[in-house]
């Protein structure tokens, strides 16, 4: 929502989409119409407590992504000139019919 703050009232956008990838996997991506996220910051944005702003921390992408790789899943992120897209992959459960 922060990287959105310079958008234009109306054009602020996030999505959340799910597909399958494969027969075993979903992946989930969400993108969102803010200012993107240079090219050599983006693989820092998973530390922890790396952040860009003035105030206050960017922990989130650290904590999912933990919670992703725990999972046994994939994750990673892109930047667009219309904001940013992370994705990240989850493993299907397999149920049984009772």
């Amino acid at each position: 929502m922060d990287s959105m703050q310079a958008c234009a009232p109306g054009t602020r956008k996030m999505t959340i989409q799910t597909a399958l990838a494969g027969e075993s996997r979903i992946e989930v991506s969400v993108s969102d119409s803010g200012t993107g996220i240079p090219i050599d910051k983006l693989k820092a944005v998973f530390d922890t407590f790396y952040t860009t702003k003035q105030k206050g921390h960017r922990t989130w992408l650290s904590i999912v992504r933990t919670i992703v790789q725990a999972s046994g899943a994939r994750s990673g992120g892109e930047s667009t000139r219309g904001g940013s897209v992370f994705r990240f992959t989850l493993p299907l459960i397999k149920t049984h019919p009772a």
